[in-house]
């Protein structure tokens, strides 16, 4: 294994002479493979993970970013097969090997056709599950958690980001820029998310104002609010999980007070990138969890919001399951935000764009002081 430090080979036997140092420059290996049972990896393993989602060193990150792409890595050395896939694969070899056997012994076809054709029919089946079944974490969060410290406490680690540190963010505007407003503002479902774009940012050179529907940045999101309401044709863009919560995220901003309903002056557009539950049916690689908390939330979603959900998408949340945004990496989740706000540039937007037009609301209702319409992006990225 080689020292991430000068590169030096160093075998097993080596590693515990020298008490998991280096024999050349005397640093501290964090991982040892040999000892791992789940999860085997080695500090060049981890490394490479920091390297790869900042970039080189070029985007900040989330931990639970690092978590999922970590994740992902070990399934890809793994070779992607689920303990379900074992199983049926285990049951094929003896399934089959019954079959052999009853031919070799007792030359009964008969027998020896039924298990060795049903072999052959669950292979084809665990082949065909292991291959459409969303991906599965090897490793919990928690168990990452103290990876991840016992790597600080040997490494530098560099770019991951924590809401409480409010990266790059100023304690105040000036006077003379609060007199402007943002043509155009992104909202997340969560801080973390919104601490993401600005670190990176995203708000400068896209020239938008980035919030989260839970009001981060806290110090100066009062005075941001104030600034996007003097813009009369106001674009906002939706950026969330595909949860409960994430999917209410664009009624809240077109109902709520708070946010830009009643506001008689605004011609507001919003235009939802968000990850949607009917994204994530047809596509394996999306770490799909389960949460019972995330089930009860989804029970009790208004119908105002499960309307513009199919019953699929309302069982599928209702059964507690939810795709987080961290699952992306920062270049993913910068270049979709990006892209959505491209797109909808253009002068006309319909299904050929792939912006979906939900529509305006019907006059009668809660928005009638604010005309609102909104879009949604069926193809997450």
């Amino acid at each position: 294994m080689k020292c991430i430090n000068c590169g030096t080979e160093n075998n097993y036997k080596e590693r515990l002479a020298n008490s998991r140092h280096c024999k050349n420059c005397n640093h501290r290996f964090v991982f040892e493979p040999k000892l791992m049972y789940s999860a085997k990896f080695s500090d060049a393993f981890f490394e490479k993970l920091v390297t790869d989602i900042s970039v080189n060193n070029t985007l900040k990150f989330t931990d639970k970013q690092l978590f999922y792409l970590f994740n992902k890595r070990l399934i890809k050395k793994r070779g992607n097969v689920t303990s379900d896939s074992i199983f049926l694969i285990f049951l094929t070899i003896i399934l089959g090997t019954v079959g052999f056997l009853a031919y070799q012994e007792t030359n009964d076809i008969f027998t020896s056709v039924i298990c060795i054709s049903m072999s052959l029919a669950i292979g084809i089946i665990a082949t065909f599950q292991n291959n459409r079944k969303n991906q599965e974490l090897l490793v919990t969060y928690e168990k990452f958690q103290d990876y991840l410290n016992s790597w600080k406490a040997v490494n530098s680690i560099n770019g991951i980001l924590t809401v409480t540190e409010q990266q790059n963010l100023p304690s105040s505007i000036s006077s003379d820029i609060t007199t402007y407003s943002f043509d155009r503002v992104v909202v997340c479902d969560n801080a973390e998310i919104a601490n993401l774009l600005i670190a990176n940012n995203f708000h400068f050179e896209n020239n938008s104002a980035v919030l989260s529907i839970d009001g981060y940045p806290q110090n100066i999101f009062d005075t941001v609010m104030e600034m996007l309401r003097r813009n009369d044709n106001l674009k906002i863009y939706v950026l969330h999980s595909a949860s409960p919560s994430g999917v209410s995220v664009v009624n809240t901003l077109s109902t709520n007070s708070d946010w830009f309903a009643n506001n008689s002056n605004s011609n507001v557009t919003i235009y939802d990138l968000g990850l949607l539950p009917r994204q994530v049916f047809n596509n394996s690689n999306f770490f799909t969890q389960i949460s019972e908390d995330y089930a009860r939330e989804a029970q009790e979603l208004p119908s105002d919001i499960k309307n513009d959900l199919t019953e699929k998408e309302i069982k599928w949340l209702e059964a507690g399951k939810y795709v987080e945004l961290e699952s992306f990496t920062p270049q993913r989740l910068l270049k979709v935000v990006s892209q959505g706000i491209s797109k909808s540039r253009q002068t006309n937007i319909d299904n050929s764009s792939g912006l979906v037009d939900y529509g305006s609301p019907s006059s009668g209702d809660d928005f009638d002081s604010c005309d609102t319409t909104i879009f949604a992006d069926d193809c997450f990225g």
